[in-house]
């Protein structure tokens, strides 16, 4: 289980120059909410880290204290940075004194508006595969995956079906299709089919939210998902170059961050280690047995 947080602070890694320093806990920072003193930012070489890049503030501190703040106060940009008092003055103050001890994100695509929406974009190309036991309405007819399932939206992401009593028993015949925007099940039911039919579905990251369905996805910090970190990041890398290739573009080209043949490459890679597994099952394309009565065996 990785938080959004987690991931967001991956995928920032990856895009572009990316901090996490907290701020001073002896110096108290200004009553004038102008500045913040960082002590990991003090020195006596003029090395610029942080201009122009985004403060991004979560509410945690070193110590595990929470900090509660307005959502307004929550991102700034850097407009000045002195390195000889490790300072970082905001390009508007904010409207409560910054925490002591209160980590900052530097960032450098927007957290908000540039790198939740790459984030999103990444879990929406991370599957996971899932087995339920699927709702049969009739004993004639389709079955209507989307309506007991709504992340199932293509039939693509049904890979198999199952039938049996108390577990799965066999694999059955199947067909997904499109209708009027749901994914229909046919060829699995009629007058014989058993009582328990499981279907086998690729169900995409954002979909399973805190051990829980999901219609929206993470929304908080802390919100917790079942999938790999590597995986959803470098899903969220390549999705940042395709959202925001300038901004991505800017970062790679003093060659300090990856390029975008590199971020596919890698999702590629992550792609085969932890997407769905190809189909390694073996069976009989029809049953086996001993020809019943009167039959001819051929």
């Amino acid at each position: 289980m990785i938080t959004l947080a987690q991931l967001e602070q991956e995928v920032a890694r990856r895009v572009g120059p990316y901090w996490r320093f907290f701020t001073d806990r002896q110096i108290p920072n200004t009553a004038q909410f102008t500045f913040a003193n960082v002590p990991e930012l003090r020195s006596a070489i003029d090395s610029d880290l942080v201009t122009n890049l985004w403060i991004l503030r979560r509410g945690d501190t070193v110590d595990g204290t929470p900090v509660s703040f307005d959502i307004v106060d929550r991102q700034r940009t850097v407009d000045v940075y002195d390195a000889e008092q490790g300072r970082v003055f905001p390009d508007r103050p904010w409207g409560a004194i910054p925490a002591a001890g209160e980590y900052f994100e530097f960032h450098h695509l927007n957290p908000d508006q540039e790198l939740r929406a790459a984030v999103m974009a990444g879990l929406r190309r991370c599957f996971l595969e899932e087995m339920f036991a699927a709702v049969q309405t009739s004993s004639y007819g389709d079955i209507d995956l989307t309506y007991q399932a709504p992340w199932i939206t293509s039939p693509n992401q049904v890979t198999r079906v199952q039938f049996g009593w108390y577990k799965p028993f066999g694999d059955a015949p199947f067909e997904a299709t499109m209708q009027q925007g749901h994914v229909m099940l046919r060829n699995t039911s009629g007058p014989y089919v058993p009582a328990n039919l499981w279907v086998t579905a690729l169900r995409p990251a954002w979909s399973w939210v805190n051990d829980a369905e999901s219609s929206m996805g993470p929304t908080q910090d802390d919100d917790l998902l079942s999938v790999d970190l590597d995986y959803a990041a470098s899903a969220g890398h390549i999705e940042a170059w395709h959202l925001f290739p300038g901004r991505c573009q800017a970062a790679a080209a003093g060659g300090l961050q990856g390029t975008q043949q590199m971020a596919a490459q890698e999702f590629t890679r992550q792609s085969l280690i932890w997407g769905p597994p190809p189909v390694r099952r073996m069976g009989f394309s029809e049953v086996v047995g001993q020809p019943l009565m009167g039959s001819v065996a051929r």
